[in-house]
């Protein structure tokens, strides 16, 4: 059982690694896109990408680790646990 316990830690550090560097890519693309976007009198801007930020928060979600071990709430763990996206800066 212990290799199992390991390779799932490695995993999630894998997923976990792989959302950031997705997220990350997903920024500078962005970034990249309005720098060089070459219709200046009509420029895009971070809202442009909105609906293709909250397909890649969505995407990431999916590679979170879900808490297997957390505590019921009588037992002092969380009543509420908030699993939506933060909202568009």
């Amino acid at each position: 059982m212990a290799n199992h316990d390991e390779s799932k830690g490695a995993n999630d550090a894998s997923n976990k690694a792989y959302a950031e560097e997705l997220g990350y890519r997903f920024e500078e693309l962005m970034r990249w896109a309005i720098e060089s976007w070459p219709d200046k009198r009509n420029p895009v801007s971070r809202s442009d990408f909105q609906d293709a930020f909250k397909a890649i928060t969505r995407i990431r979600a999916r590679l979170e680790p879900i808490a297997q071990n957390a505590p019921e709430p009588s037992e002092g763990g969380e009543q509420y646990v908030n699993v939506n996206p933060a909202p568009w800066p």
